[in-house]
C-alpha cells in the first residue's frame, strides 16, 4: 500500500487508489486547529477560510490529482503547485483570527519577531523564490517524485511557499506594516520566480523531466513535450493572475481609504 502519492512507472488507471497518509494528515490539520481554537478560546472561528483550504488541500493531494501529478502529467503537477501556493497558503493564515495569531506569537516574543520579520519584502520573495526553484529543478523532480517521501516533500514545500508568499498580504495587523505601493511591488517581484521555471518548460525543445517523459501516458495523443508546455503556460497565465487580481485591490482599496480619511 501506497501512503502517499508518488510515481511508480505503472500504466495509469482511472480505478480509484486509497493513500492513508493524505487522510491521515488532513485529520491532523482538521483536530489541530480545532483544539487550537479551543485552547485559545477564539472569539470566533473563521470556518470558512479553513473549509477552503482543508478541502482544496484534500482534492490537491488525493487520488486522482495527487496520482496525476506524482507520476504521470506535468501539467497536472504545475496545478498542484497553483492551488498550494496561490489558494491554501492564503486561506489558512486567514482561518486563523488576530487573536490566535497573538497568542501564538506575543508581542515581544521572538516568535512574533520571526513573523514579523517574514512579513517584510525581501525575506518573504526570497524564501518564496528559493522553494519555487529550486522545487523545479528537473533533478530535484526526477528524484524527489519516485519515492513518497520525495514527493510529499515537494508537496510540503510548496506548501510551505504558499504561507511564505502570502504573509506579507495577508498577515493581521500587528505584522505587517506594508502599504499600497509596497504591496504592489511585492507582488510584482513575486511573478518573477515562477516565471524561470515556467519558461524553461514551455520554450524547451524536448521534455525536460525525465519522469514525465518516461511517464504511461494517460492519453495517447497527448505528447510528453505537449504536456510540459501545457504545464509552463498554466504557471505563468494562471499563477499571475490571483496575484494581478490582488494588487488591483490592494491598489482600490487604498485610494479609497486615502479618500475617506481625506473628505473626513
Amino acid at each position: 500500500m501506497q501512503w502517499w502519492c508518488a510515481a511508480t512507472g505503472f500504466p495509469w488507471t482511472w480505478t480509484w487508489q486509497w493513500y492513508p497518509g493524505v487522510h491521515l494528515l488532513l485529520i491532523l490539520i482538521g483536530f489541530g486547529w480545532w483544539q487550537l481554537g479551543r485552547l485559545q478560546q477564539w472569539s470566533r472561528r473563521p470556518l470558512g477560510w479553513f473549509a477552503v483550504a482543508w478541502f482544496t488541500l484534500l482534492a490537491t493531494l488525493d487520488w486522482p490529482i495527487g496520482k496525476l501529478g506524482a507520476g504521470y502529467l506535468a501539467s497536472v503537477h504545475t496545478g498542484q503547485f497553483l492551488l498550494l501556493t496561490l489558494l491554501v497558503g492564503p486561506a489558512i493564515i486567514r482561518s486563523i483570527p488576530l487573536e490566535g495569531w497573538d497568542a501564538m506569537a506575543p508581542p515581544g516574543s521572538r516568535r512574533r519577531q520571526f513573523l514579523c520579520t517574514m512579513a517584510r519584502p525581501l525575506p518573504g520573495l526570497l524564501t518564496y523564490t528559493a522553494l519555487v526553484i529550486t522545487t523545479h529543478f528537473p533533478a530535484v523532480v526526477d528524484s524527489a517524485m519516485t519515492s513518497q517521501l520525495g514527493s510529499l516533500s515537494i508537496d510540503l514545500a510548496w506548501l510551505t511557499a504558499g504561507l511564505v508568499l502570502w504573509w506579507p498580504i495577508a498577515a493581521p495587523k500587528g505584522f505587517v506594516a506594508l502599504g499600497v505601493w509596497g504591496t504592489i511591488g511585492y507582488i510584482f517581484g513575486a511573478t518573477i520566480g515562477p516565471t524561470i521555471p515556467a519558461m524553461m518548460m514551455v520554450f524547451s525543445d524536448w521534455p525536460i523531466y525525465q519522469l514525465y517523459e518516461q511517464a504511461p501516458r494517460v492519453w495517447v495523443h497527448f505528447t510528453a513535450n505537449q504536456d510540459l508546455k501545457l504545464a509552463g503556460l498554466g504557471m505563468k497565465m494562471f499563477g499571475d493572475l490571483p496575484l494581478w487580481g490582488t494588487a488591483i485591490a490592494v491598489f482600490f482599496r487604498g485610494n479609497t481609504m486615502r479618500g475617506e480619511l481625506v473628505d473626513g
